[in-house]
């Protein structure tokens, strides 16, 4: 079983999903450090049972992480690990 993260952006008015990035395993830890996971949180992510909302801040920190620009005012973000088939 692979388990995939990413990073899921919402359009705020319609809270369809707009965006989704994919975030590379090796870049783990240091999202745990963006998110100021307890280890349980992050364990609950890693094993992909839990999902996070993404302040501001945090999601700046990622664009920075990930090399890819997805924050506005526009948004929500969210992150989350999920088995994929």
């Amino acid at each position: 079983m692979m388990i995939s993260y990413s990073v899921e952006v919402f359009d705020k008015q319609s809270e369809e999903l707009v965006l989704e990035i994919d975030i590379p395993q090796d870049k783990l830890k240091s999202i745990a450090g963006i998110m100021q996971w307890r280890p349980d949180d992050e364990d609950a992510f890693v094993k992909g049972i839990a999902g996070f909302n993404v302040a501001k801040a945090q999601a700046l920190q990622l664009e920075n992480l990930l090399g890819e620009k997805f924050y506005s005012e526009d948004v929500i973000v969210q992150i989350a690990g999920g088995e994929t088939a």
